[in-house]
């Protein structure tokens, strides 16, 4: 863990912790003297902090929320899997108290990589993915967990954008913007790439509703790119925040990490890491290519739903805009925006999708 603000506030439904909550617990998972505790995030958000030790390096102290996922268990399982098989650029996990919904991890120093983007920062991302995979069939790797939204068949993605889709339709009955750019744009497009999806299918005489072969799928962060990611020193990339992790469809491994609007890679870099993912996987996957091309834009779709949760009146993103002050119309309007460039960006890989 690390000094970072990787995706700004986020609202929980457990108080978060003050600084002598997280001296005590963190004394006690250490089983040594914290003599100071400070937030790593600003703006309120206090679920990582950074304990200063009596003795020894400082340690990072993980609060997590209480909300029907065991967010600690999936990380904390995560980081002992990959610190067991020699990863050093994740934290080393150190000690865990359910109860308190607490961790304590190896803490980094460094800077939010998103920051300060750098030439090579699609080729870090790459060899760590592509090293990841090398553990597949390490001991413990069986037992690790799906990963967070994890899909194994095109027709579970078709199912997760018209779950996300449906959502959305009925907050846009307030936000005509909203509503535009959804029966508009991303709809006629994202129909045209399910329908080719499915002939593509039929044509090649598989079942778009079957799973992925074990022996096929990867091990994904989920949540995965230079948003969660701090530069040391040296200028290597450290990993953070594995509450996703586990087991998916390389295809949406790869998507997601170009796509993701967190990271925000640029064109190139996004090329440069989809080509270098596609040729480890495609290896060992003869229908890797066909999945990627067919399921990419409706990954993007998916990605446009994520980036509008704002508009869902319960959403935590929504909860997490209403927390930085402002005027929330406005805010609203930044993500929508946001989506638009996104789903331009992902029409503009596939001019097939634009719609006419």
């Amino acid at each position: 863990m690390g000094g970072y603000k990787p995706r700004g506030v986020r609202a929980m439904s457990e108080p978060d912790l003050n600084a002598l909550d997280a001296i005590s617990i963190g004394s006690r998972l250490a089983g040594a003297q914290v003599v100071a505790a400070q937030p790593a995030r600003s703006g309120g958000n206090n679920r990582v902090f950074r304990l200063e030790m009596a003795k020894g390096p400082p340690l990072a102290l993980k609060h997590y929320p209480s909300d029907g996922r065991d967010r600690l268990g999936q990380e904390y399982d995560a980081l002992t899997f990959l610190s067991r098989h020699g990863i050093s650029s994740t934290p080393r996990p150190i000690a865990k108290d359910a109860d308190a919904f607490c961790a304590l991890y190896q803490w980094f120093d460094g800077d939010a990589a998103v920051l300060h983007p750098r030439e090579d920062d699609a080729d870090q991302l790459a060899d760590f993915l592509i090293e990841l995979q090398k553990l597949r069939d390490a001991d413990g790797a069986q037992t690790l967990r799906n990963a967070s939204a994890s899909i194994f068949s095109p027709e579970q993605a078709i199912a997760q954008y018209e779950q996300r889709l449906d959502g959305l339709r009925r907050a846009s009955d307030d936000h005509p913007d909203l509503r535009a750019f959804i029966d508009g744009s991303l709809v006629p497009s994202t129909a045209s790439a399910v329908r080719r999806l499915r002939r593509r299918y039929a044509e090649l005489g598989r079942n778009p509703a079957a799973d992925l072969l074990p022996a096929h799928r990867a091990l994904s962060p989920s949540d995965f790119g230079l948003h969660n990611a701090l530069r040391v020193e040296d200028g290597r990339l450290r990993f953070i925040d594995f509450e996703y992790f586990g087991w998916d469809d390389p295809v949406k491994l790869v998507s997601d990490t170009a796509i993701h609007p967190g990271s925000d890679l640029p064109e190139a870099s996004a090329n440069r890491l989809i080509e270098r993912l596609s040729r480890a996987f495609e290896a060992g996957d003869d229908a890797f290519a066909i999945r990627r091309d067919v399921l990419y834009p409706v990954f993007g779709a998916i990605w446009c739903l994520i980036v509008l949760n704002a508009y869902l009146p319960e959403s935590r993103s929504r909860r997490a805009l209403a927390a930085q002050g402002g005027d929330l119309t406005v805010r609203l309007a930044g993500q929508l925006d946001k989506a638009r460039r996104l789903h331009q960006t992902i029409c503009q890989r596939d001019p097939d999708l634009t719609p006419r």
